[in-house]
C-alpha cells in the first residue's frame, strides 16, 4: 500500500503471481541435469581420452627411424621380388680368418644396401677370448680394413663376438675358464679400438643373446665394454617351438624380446637398440608371428632402430619364409610401416593403423 503525501490518498499495491505447473518444473530439472551431465562428460573425455590420443600420436612421431635387415643366402633382387618389398640391410656372417670384403661387402654396398658384417672368431680351442684380446686375429682384421679403404672406406657395421653371453661359441663366456666377462670386455675393446685406430668407417654393434643360458639372471651391465666402443646394442631371440623336447611352447616375438629390451634399455649411454637375429619355426601360425613382430617393434619397442631377420633354413630350424602366405605377410607388414623407415619432418602426419591405439608402449 502506497500513500500520496499531497492528497493523502492511498493506493493498494497490485500482486503479481507466477504459477508454474509441477510437470513443467520437473521437465526443467531433467533438462538441467542432462546439461550438467553432458558438460561433465565432455570435461572427462577431454581430460582423459584426448591427452592419451595426443600422447600416442607424439610417441609415434618420436619413434626412432627403423631399418629392416635380412640374413639370407638368396640374391637381394630375388628376395625383394618374392616378398614384394624393399629392405635396407644385408647381414653376412663370416669366419674372421677367411672374411673377404670384395665378395661379402662390396657387392651389396654397390646395390645401395647397408651391410652388417658379423665377424666370427672361430677357433679349434674350446675357449679363445684371451687369444682375441692378445691380438691373435689382428692380421685378418688389418687385411679387411685395408680392403675397405681401397674401396673408399664406405660405412658398414661390424658385429664382433656376437651372442657372447652364451656357451655355444668358442668366445662364449659361459664356457668357463679364461672365458668370462672380464676377458670378453678386453677382447671386444681390442677389436673395436683396432678399427678405430685404423680410421675404419664402421659402426660397432654389441650383440647379446636376449636371455642368458641356464636361467642365469646376470645383468647385461656385467658384459658392457664401455660407451666409447659401442655404437648400437642388440640382442637375438628365436621362437624354437618343436625343435626339441625343451622347446614345446610357442613364443611370440614380444615374449622373446621384452626382457632383453628392458635390460638393454638400462645400459649406459642411451645407445640405439636393435634386434640382431630373430625368426620362428613353422610349428604354428608363422605368418601372424611375423606380422606381430614387425608391429611390436614399430609401435612398442620404439628405441629399436634395426630389425634383422634370419631367413636361412638350417639343421636347427626352418627359419626361412617357406610359403607364399608367409612371404606375403612379411612383405605386406614391411610396406605397411614404411613411414617408420625414412626421415620425417616434425610436422608430418603419421598414418593411423588399427594396432597402435591400444599399445601401452611399455618396456
Amino acid at each position: 500500500m502506497f500513500k500520496d503525501l499531497e492528497t493523502g490518498a492511498t493506493t493498494v499495491e497490485p500482486k503479481i503471481t507466477l504459477t508454474v505447473s509441477k510437470r513443467s518444473f520437473n521437465r526443467y530439472l531433467v533438462a538441467l541435469s542432462l546439461l550438467v551431465l553432458g558438460f561433465l562428460g565432455f570435461v572427462t573425455f577431454s581430460s582423459i581420452v584426448q591427452p592419451k590420443l595426443r600422447e600416442n600420436n607424439i610417441r609415434r612421431n618420436l619413434r626412432a627411424k627403423l631399418r629392416i635387415g635380412i640374413a639370407d643366402t638368396k640374391p637381394v633382387e630375388e628376395r625383394e621380388k618374392e616378398i614384394g618389398a624393399k629392405f635396407d640391410i644385408v647381414v653376412k656372417y663370416q669366419n674372421v680368418k677367411t672374411v673377404n670384403y670384395r665378395w661379402m661387402v662390396k657387392p651389396y654396398l654397390d646395390k645401395g644396401k647397408k651391410v652388417v658384417m658379423v665377424l666370427e672368431f672361430m677357433s679349434y680351442s674350446y675357449r679363445n677370448l684371451e687369444d682375441v684380446a692378445r691380438g691373435s686375429y689382428d692380421k685378418y682384421l688389418h687385411k679387411f680394413i685395408d680392403d675397405m679403404k681401397k674401396d673408399g672406406n664406405r660405412e658398414i657395421s661390424i658385429r664382433p663376438l656376437h651372442e657372447f653371453n652364451g656357451d655355444w661359441y668358442s668366445w662364449g663366456t659361459y664356457r668357463g675358464g679364461e672365458n668370462n666377462t672380464g676377458s670378453f670386455k678386453r677382447a671386444f675393446r681390442h677389436v673395436a679400438q683396432l678399427f678405430k685406430k685404423r680410421g675404419a668407417n664402421v659402426k660397432i654393434q654389441l650383440d647379446y643373446n636376449c636371455e642368458n643360458p641356464r636361467e642365469d639372471k646376470k645383468s647385461f651391465k656385467d658384459w658392457f665394454p664401455g660407451e666409447d666402443v659401442v655404437d648400437m646394442i642388440l640382442c637375438n631371440g628365436y621362437n624354437r617351438k618343436g625343435m626339441s623336447q625343451w622347446h614345446k611352447s610357442w613364443e611370440s616375438f614380444n615374449e622373446l624380446f621384452s626382457g632383453g629390451y628392458a635390460r638393454m634399455s638400462q645400459l649406459p649411454g642411451y645407445k640405439p637398440l636393435g634386434v640382431g637375429e630373430t625368426s620362428t619355426t613353422g610349428s604354428g601360425d608363422k605368418s601372424q608371428w611375423y606380422r606381430d613382430a614387425i608391429n611390436d617393434v614399430v609401435n612398442k619397442f620404439t628405441r629399436v632402430q634395426e630389425l634383422d631377420f634370419f631367413l636361412i633354413n638350417k639343421g636347427d630350424g626352418d627359419w626361412d619364409l617357406n610359403s607364399w602366405d608367409q612371404k606375403r605377410a612379411f612383405g605386406d607388414y614391411i610396406n605397411k610401416y614404411s613411414w617408420a623407415r625414412y626421415d620425417r619432418r616434425e610436422d608430418e602426419v603419421i598414418p593411423e593403423d588399427e594396432n597402435s591405439s591400444n599399445d601401452d608402449f611399455g618396456e
